[in-house]
C-alpha cells in the first residue's frame, strides 16, 4: 500500500532517517573495531577488498533501484509490475555475475581469494543487490525514512551474526557470510512491510519506463562508485599505505555531515518524484533541503580548521596527528559535495537522470588526470584532496547554473549564510579557548567539540528566524507524541 508521495514531511522523515543512519554509524565503527582486533590488518584487508568487490557489483543493482524507487513514487502508478522488473533484472544480473566469476576463477588467476571467499562475495551480492531494489521500492512506496531504519535492523543483525562466525575462526568468510545471512533477513522483512506482490500484468510497459530511466542510473551508480574511489588509489600510488590511513580517517570525522544529508534528499526524492509526476510545483522543497544539507558540513570544517591535530590524535591515535592538513581538505571539498545532493535528486526525481550522468561523467574526465597531475607533481594526499576540491567547487557552481535552467532560478538562501556566519562565531571562540585546554586526552578534546557544537547552535538560534521556526516545527510533533504516550 503507497502513501501520497507529494504529501511528504520532509522535515519529519528526514529527522528519523538522521537518527537511524547514526545508528547504523555507531554500529559500524563498533564492528570496525573489533574486527580489526579479531584479524589484524592482514585479515581486515582482505575482508575489506572481497567486500569492495561485491559492493561495485552490487552498484548496478542499486542504479535499477534508484529507477524503481522513481517510477513506484509517482503519483497514480501500479506498483506491482515494477517489483517484477526489479527482481527479474536482479535474476538475470547475479547469473550473468555468477557465471563470470566461475569463469574466471576457473579459468585465470584474476581473483587472489580463496573459492569460500569469492562464493561470499556472490552471496553479498544475491543478497545486497536484491535488498538494494527491494528497499529502495519500498521507500518510493512513500516510506523513506521507514527504509532506513528497515537497513539499521540489517545493521545489527549482519553484526549480530558476523561477531559468532568471526570468534568461531571462519575470519573473512564468516564476516561475508554473516552480511549476506542478514540482509537476506531484512530483505525477507521489506518485501512483507511493502505489502506489494509481483505482477506480470503491465510488465512491458514498466520495463520500458524503467529502463528509460535506468539507462542514467546505472552508469550514474557506477561512476559515482568508480570516482569516490579514484582518490584512494591514487594516493596509495604516490604516496603510499599512511596516506591512505590519512584520507579514509579523515573521511570518517566528516561522515556525520553526509549522513543528515542523505536523510535529507532521501525524503526529498520520493517527494518530489511525486510532485512532478503531476506537474505541481518542486522549487519549495528543493530550497528547504537545500538550507539543512550542510547544517553540520560547515561547522565541520571550521571545527577542523581549528584543531585538525587534536582531532586526528585523539580518535585514531598519535601517529595521525600529521595527517591534520588532510582533514581540512576532507571536511572543505565534503561542503561543496554535501551542497550538490539537492541538486541532482532533484534533477533525478524530476526524471532528468541524463543531466546528472553527465555532470559526474564530465567531474571523473577532469578529475582523473587532474588529480593525476596534482599527485605526481606536488604532493601525493594534498594534491590528490586539492583536485578533488576543485572539481566539488566547479560542480557546485554548475548546478547552480542548472538550477537557473531547470529548477527555477539558483539556490543560495539566507539561512546558509547564517550558518556560515554561526560556524565562524564557533571557530572563534574555540581558537580564544584553545589555549587554556590541555588537547592531550579523549576528556578534554570532547568538551571543546561540545562547547563548539553549542556556540554553534546557540549563534544560529539568534542569527536565523529560519532555524528556529524549523526546530519547532520538526521538534514539537515529535515532543508531543513522547509526552502523550508518557502521560
Amino acid at each position: 500500500m503507497s502513501e501520497d508521495t507529494s504529501e511528504l514531511d520532509l522535515g519529519s522523515e528526514a529527522l528519523s532517517s538522521v537518527v537511524a543512519k547514526f545508528t547504523m554509524s555507531a554500529l559500524g565503527f563498533a564492528g570496525v573495531a573489533l574486527f580489526a582486533r579479531e584479524l589484524g590488518p592482514a585479515g581486515v584487508g582482505r575482508y575489506y577488498f572481497a567486500l569492495a568487490v561485491a559492493m561495485m557489483l552490487v552498484r548496478v543493482d542499486a542504479g535499477v533501484g534508484v529507477a524503481v524507487n522513481k517510477r513506484v513514487s509517482e503519483l497514480g502508478t501500479d506498483p506491482a509490475p515494477y517489483l517484477t522488473v526489479g527482481l527479474a533484472f536482479h535474476l538475470a544480473w547475479v547469473g550473468v555475475v555468477t557465471a563470470g566469476t566461475l569463469a574466471v576463477a576457473r579459468f585465470t588467476s584474476l581473483l587472489p581469494m580463496t573459492p569460500l571467499v569469492v562464493a561470499g562475495i556472490v552471496s553479498v551480492l544475491a543478497t545486497a543487490g536484491l535488498f538494494q531494489i527491494l528497499n529502495r521500492f519500498y521507500a518510493g512506496l512513500g516510506y523513506p525514512s521507514r527504509s532506513m531504519w528497515v537497513d539499521t535492523v540489517r545493521s545489527v543483525l549482519t553484526l549480530g551474526l558476523q561477531l559468532p562466525l568471526l570468534f568461531a575462526g571462519y575470519g573473512p568468510f564468516g564476516l561475508l557470510a554473516g552480511l549476506a545471512g542478514a540482509t537476506l533477513l531484512s530483505t525477507l522483512a521489506v518485501f512483507a512491510l511493502a505489502g506489494v506482490r509481483p505482477s506480470v500484468g503491465g510488465v512491458r510497459d514498466s520495463w520500458g519506463r524503467v529502463s528509460e530511466f535506468a539507462r542514467y542510473s546505472v552508469p550514474t551508480a557506477v561512476v559515482e562508485d568508480f570516482y569516490e574511489r579514484i582518490d584512494v588509489l591514487l594516493i596509495g600510488f604516490f604516496a603510499g599505505n599512511a596516506a591512505v590511513g590519512f584520507y579514509e580517517t579523515a573521511l570518517r570525522i566528516v561522515t556525520p555531515a553526509q549522513q543528515l544529508s542523505g536523510s535529507i534528499v532521501g525524503a526529498l526524492g520520493v517527494k518530489v518524484s511525486g510532485l512532478s509526476s503531476v506537474g505541481r510545483e518542486i522549487r519549495a522543497d528543493i530550497v528547504n533541503a537545500f538550507i539543512y544539507v550542510g547544517l553540520l558540513a560547515v561547522p565541520m570544517f571550521f571545527g577542523a580548521l581549528a584543531m585538525p591535530a587534536a582531532l586526528m590524535r585523539t580518535f585514531f591515535g598519535g601517529g595521525f596527528g600529521a595527517g591534520a592538513p588532510a582533514l581540512v581538505g576532507v571536511a572543505l571539498f565534503y561542503v561543496f559535495y554535501i551542497y550538490q545532493d539537492p541538486f541532482a535528486t532533484a534533477l533525478e526525481s524530476s526524471d532528468r537522470p541524463g543531466t546528472v550522468f553527465r555532470l559526474r561523467a564530465a567531474a571523473l574526465a577532469v578529475h582523473l588526470p587532474l588529480a593525476t597531475l596534482l599527485g605526481y607533481y606536488w604532493d601525493g594526499l594534498l594534491g590528490v584532496i586539492a583536485a578533488t576540491l576543485a572539481i566539488e567547487v566547479a560542480l557546485f557552481v554548475v548546478y547552480q547554473f542548472v538550477a537557473r535552467r531547470d529548477l527555477g532560478g539558483a539556490v543560495l538562501p539566507r539561512p546558509v549564510w547564517a550558518q556560515v556566519a554561526s560556524a565562524v562565531v564557533m571557530y572563534a571562540a574555540v581558537l580564544a579557548v584553545k589555549p587554556r585546554v590541555a588537547l592531550t586526552s579523549w576528556l578534554p578534546v570532547a568538551a571543546l567539540i561540545a562547547f563548539g557544537a553549542a556556540v554553534y547552535f546557540l549563534a544560529l538560534s539568534a542569527l536565523s528566524a529560519h532555524f528556529r521556526l524549523t526546530v519547532g516545527n520538526v521538534l514539537g510533533p515529535v515532543a508531543r507524541r513522547v509526552r502523550d504516550r508518557v502521560g
